[in-house]
């Protein structure tokens, strides 16, 4: 029988009892209304191959597509899977100066998966294949309560506001600037809301990302300010919750209402490998931002 117990400091919760490799309609339920109250959950001790991670994916909703991903991250998998790993062709750790391991570090500042794309993430599912024995952990922060502490001065500065976001933005803070801008992998710029209301509360949640580049009708240094002021607020030690990874832990989290990032590992000598997949969040597609004006009031409040 399916039980839940909270997880510190309070929005994470374990559930035991739930295979995801044949679970009942009733399971499902189970764990679709633990993520509306705890918006990261872990499920130990899972024995899914890629077809059943996918197919249990596929219960919350449509999977995310990743036939435009280059070969370096959905290497061997099929295009609605994502591999997550630090591992060569020959099986070994990558060296330091290989493109995948740099590039992989994007991952370490706070992010929503799939910001970048008009139709963003929903619901991840990461499974731990090889854990590290040390590093390598995934942290969350809730973004629900980021905005409940939020003064009634920023609340109304946020409130309106609209960010670009890039599948770019991350990698070039990392020095990248080679990107072809023609490859199908490096995806364009969209717009979405800072702030948003989750249609199953009501609750108001702050959406940001390492993708989010500026803020629409702002000044390119003020918005990217603010962005990063709200991001320092959001992941306050009280408001984080660190997973360290167990091997065959599942872990699902909404990305409409948290952000995440890993934690540094001896890539040289540790082996990390876990595999992803996502459903999709069409009720927060991007939004038009043409002929966006923000207000004085808030162009200099942000300065």
């Amino acid at each position: 029988m399916a039980s839940l117990t909270p997880l510190e400091p309070g929005f994470a919760a374990r559930i035991e009892g739930v295979d995801a490799a044949c679970a009942s309609d009733g399971d499902i339920a189970f764990v679709r209304k633990a993520l509306i109250d705890h918006c990261v959950l872990v499920l130990p001790g899972q024995i899914i191959d890629g077809d059943q991670q996918a197919d249990f994916a596929a219960r919350f909703g449509t999977l995310d597509a990743y036939e435009n991903m280059s070969g370096d991250y959905a290497r061997g998998m099929r295009k609605d899977l994502l591999n997550v790993s630090n591992l060569g062709d020959d099986g070994k750790p990558v060296g330091p100066g290989d493109r995948r391991r740099e590039l992989d570090m994007g991952n370490r500042f706070w992010h929503t998966d799939a910001s970048f794309k008009p139709v963003p993430a929903h619901l991840s599912m990461l499974y731990g294949i090889t854990v590290t024995n040390q590093g390598g952990e995934t942290q969350f922060a809730d973004m629900r309560a980021a905005w409940d502490s939020l003064d009634a001065d920023r609340k109304e500065l946020v409130e309106g506001l609209i960010a670009e976001h890039s599948s770019t933005t991350a990698r070039r803070w990392l020095g990248f600037e080679d990107f072809d801008e023609s490859n199908p992998a490096v995806m364009g710029r969209v717009n979405h809301d800072l702030v948003r209301e989750l249609p199953e509360t009501g609750r108001k949640t702050l959406y940001l990302s390492a993708h989010a580049d500026h803020i629409v009708g702002m000044p390119v240094p003020g918005g990217r300010l603010l962005l990063a002021e709200l991001t320092e607020h959001a992941t306050r030690p009280d408001n984080v919750f660190t997973h360290t990874w167990q091997a065959s832990d599942l872990v699902i989290w909404d990305n409409r209402c948290t952000m995440h990032r890993s934690r540094p590992y001896r890539a040289d000598r540790e082996t990390r490998q876990l595999r992803r997949a996502s459903t999709v969040a069409p009720e927060f597609a991007a939004c038009d931002a043409v002929g966006v004006q923000v207000p004085d009031w808030k162009i200099e409040a942000a300065a």
